[in-house]
């Protein structure tokens, strides 16, 4: 393996180093020593220049070589053997050696606290979340979990990397069995957990500066933990407390008691809800009487509303539907188009077709329903679609409909 730098240089964000290789289309590169690690262990590969140039991918082969990939092939004055300048990508590097120093402590904190042994790791751009055999862990040893990772960021506890032959491995005592063979790098936190692992961590667990806990999901009989760890989880906090704080200002609370009082919001708000949706079917009582005062139950009818409200326009429809031998359409002309209700009583047989083609189709109207009702919505409707819509529907009915129902 070409000289790997960022195991003995973790935090070295910029650094020159002789070019061995150069493939022939001048875009992936092999140097004597880098800086860049590797996509491995769960953690991306770095980002950042060389020679000017970004990098997109760093990968290591089954020979141990590192090869560099670069966005476009690099200048042709550049040949094997010249010194080039290789820049980091500070940031993407910082927060990835969070998340996986992070995830050693959780990982150590969840076979203390919770006896849960890490299955898998996946390191996202927004979370990082650890795969445990277990299938139940009690919220209180979830927050003991928490509570004793910020335990040990609290201690600023030292990270040490070393080397040891697999010989060797029965005289450390590992919290996760590895079976690799050969020289194997080991990842010491101080008086606390111990791995075998190839990932670039932090030099003291202080700089993870927080964990926590926001999501727990059962996946594969198996609990998935879901973590803002470092940078992530203080840039959490302050979205939340800022939407908090938003929240309280727009309820007129305390941030403590923002939760007690959305909770009486949406009582209030449901309380009124139940209301209207009283007033409205009363409402369409009285309007369904007036309208058709005089009009035969069993007679085809439309009527055309403007701009009423559209639970009073469902709710008179609802209550059509009511009327076994009712055949009515309601229409209410609104900003958002000609909204539409039919009727048809429990007492006919109802007219698919004859609706589609006499009606729906020509007009352009889209919906559907189940018997007795269909409704839908003309979202342009014409001057007279209204009026087209309820001479169509009464002819429709008049026709399907000239015996008596059964």
């Amino acid at each position: 393996m070409n000289g790997a730098r960022y195991y003995t240089e973790p935090m070295t964000d910029t650094f020159a180093s002789p070019i061995t290789e150069i493939d022939e289309r001048r875009v992936t590169v092999v140097l004597s020593e880098t800086c860049f690690y590797p996509e491995g262990g769960g953690q991306p590969a770095d980002r950042g220049t060389l020679a000017g140039v970004s990098v997109t991918d760093v990968q290591k082969d089954d020979a141990g070589v590192i090869r560099h990939t670069l966005s476009h092939p690099l200048a042709e004055t550049v040949s094997v053997g010249d010194r080039v300048s290789g820049v980091i990508d500070w940031p993407h590097r910082w927060d990835y050696m969070q998340q996986h120093t992070g995830q050693h402590v959780l990982s150590g904190a969840l076979m203390a606290e919770a006896d849960a042994a890490t299955v898998s790791v996946h390191q996202g751009e927004e979370l990082t979340t650890i795969e445990v055999d277990r299938e139940e862990i009690s919220p209180d040893r979830l927050s003991a979990v928490e509570r004793r990772a910020n335990e040990i960021i609290r201690d600023d506890r030292a990270l040490r990397t070393f080397w040891v032959d697999s010989s060797e491995l029965e005289g450390y005592r590992l919290r996760r069995p590895t079976s690799r063979t050969g020289r194997i790098r080991l990842v010491e936190i101080e008086e606390f957990d111990l791995v075998a692992c190839g990932g670039v961590h932090l030099p003291r667990t202080g700089m993870l500066n927080l964990i926590h806990l926001v999501a727990v999901e059962r996946i594969r009989g198996r609990l998935r933990l879901a973590f803002k760890i470092g940078d992530r989880a203080l840039e959490d906090y302050a979205a939340k407390d800022e939407a908090l704080q938003r929240a309280a200002f727009q309820v007129s609370a305390q941030p403590a008691d923002v939760p007690d009082r959305l909770a009486a919001l949406i009582s209030e708000v449901q309380e009124a809800g139940r209301a209207h949706r009283h007033m409205a079917a009363r409402i369409a009582e009285l309007e369904l009487e007036r309208r058709l005062d005089g009009t035969p139950a069993h007679a085809a009818a439309g009527i055309v509303l403007e701009g009423e409200d559209q639970e009073v326009f469902s709710a008179i429809v609802e209550h059509a539907s009511e009327e076994p031998e009712r055949r009515l359409c309601v229409l209410n002309r609104t900003d958002s188009g000609l909204h539409w209700g039919i009727v048809i009583g429990a007492a006919y047989p109802f007219p698919q077709q004859e609706l589609r083609d006499g009606i729906l189709g020509p007009l352009g109207a889209k919906g559907g329903g189940k018997p007795p009702v269909w409704r839908g919505i003309i979202k342009d409707p014409d001057d007279d679609s209204a009026d087209r819509f309820r001479d169509a529907f009464i002819r429709v009915a008049d026709a399907l409909h000239s015996r008596p129902p059964r």
